[in-house]
């Protein structure tokens, strides 16, 4: 595989490290809603890519055809699940446990295209497995098993979506702004899958409803701010450049880059804590050696990635 892909697809781990990183700190000091921080900056960054990609003919119908309804409505899933699971595990545990879906994608391509993973990637697959095991049974609270089972729910429902991203024809094409449009409309797809579903799960009680005092959730400036901003210069890049890297690299190739993210993630909070600005990642000992295999299984797939001459 040529070094720049994947060098394009750690950078944008990096990209994804550093929206984790702020989001957590600007939902949670500014105490901002996180479905409608997350709904504004999807549209924000939907609405950025269609614009980019306006020379593109297309049509508003196209945010209505069901691989799209399909996809925007797996967004959904993920995002959900996710919420779901750090209510009982803390953000860095959830990111590095999230590297569980390069075993997912593995068993899911064999599936698929009847290949089992090339021999080189076994020690690597095999050490993420011993550290995400190790990982989890680490865990020192008694109902993390909850998050667990949250989190695996959320990366399978993420591998089968950049499956059916990887199989689209539009995700072929070579015109950055056809590339632009196709991302623009999943992104606004998913605002409004997302907008729906809450309405509805407010209505039936489950949670409070993005309408309730008048739409509540949407009401603060620094909500819009923030998430525009988010939408602009995190997810409208960050969700096109993983569109690009799974065309060019594959689906596996490209869950091996995110699982830099966690890495990146603790490296940066280390710096910003080291200048008084954050808490550092709190894990106990047992729970770094786990995250120690982990990066060891991490770095050896990117290094068989870097080796071998064609895309997996």
């Amino acid at each position: 595989m040529s070094g720049h892909v994947l060098a394009i697809a750690l950078g944008n781990s990096l990209l994804w490290s550093i929206y984790l990183l702020l989001t957590r700190h600007v939902v949670s000091g500014a105490q901002l809603d996180a479905w409608a921080y997350t709904l504004v900056q999807l549209l924000s960054a939907g609405l950025v890519l269609l614009w980019v990609g306006r020379r593109t003919p297309g049509s508003w119908a196209d945010l209505l055809l069901p691989w799209t309804v399909c996809y925007a409505f797996m967004r959904v899933i993920i995002n959900g699940c996710t919420a779901a699971a750090i209510v009982w595990l803390a953000v860095t545990q959830s990111t590095l446990i999230s590297t569980v879906s390069v075993l997912i994608g593995a068993g899911t391509g064999w599936a698929l295209t009847r290949q089992a993973p090339a021999r080189h990637d076994w020690p690597g697959l095999a050490l993420l497995a011993v550290g995400i095991a190790a990982f989890v049974a680490a865990l020192a609270s008694e109902t993390a098993w909850c998050g667990v089972a949250w989190l695996l729910a959320s990366e399978a429902v993420a591998v089968a979506a950049s499956w059916m991203i990887a199989y689209h024809p539009r995700n072929q094409a070579n015109d950055p702004a056809a590339r632009s449009r196709f991302t623009g409309e999943i992104l606004v797809a998913a605002s409004l899958a997302l907008i729906l579903v809450w309405t509805l799960a407010g209505l039936a009680g489950a949670m409070a409803s993005p309408w309730a005092g008048g739409g509540d959730a949407f009401g603060r400036i620094e909500l819009w701010l923030y998430a525009i901003l988010a939408g602009l210069l995190f997810r409208a890049p960050g969700t096109w450049l993983g569109f690009w890297t799974i065309n060019h690299s594959g689906v596996q190739t490209y869950l091996i880059a995110l699982t830099a993210m966690p890495f990146f993630a603790i490296a940066l909070e280390a710096i910003l804590a080291h200048a008084g600005w954050l808490t550092p990642a709190s894990l106990t000992m047992p729970e770094w050696l786990a995250a120690g295999v982990i990066l060891a299984g991490a770095i050896w797939l990117i290094v068989v990635r870097v080796k071998t001459p064609t895309p997996s």
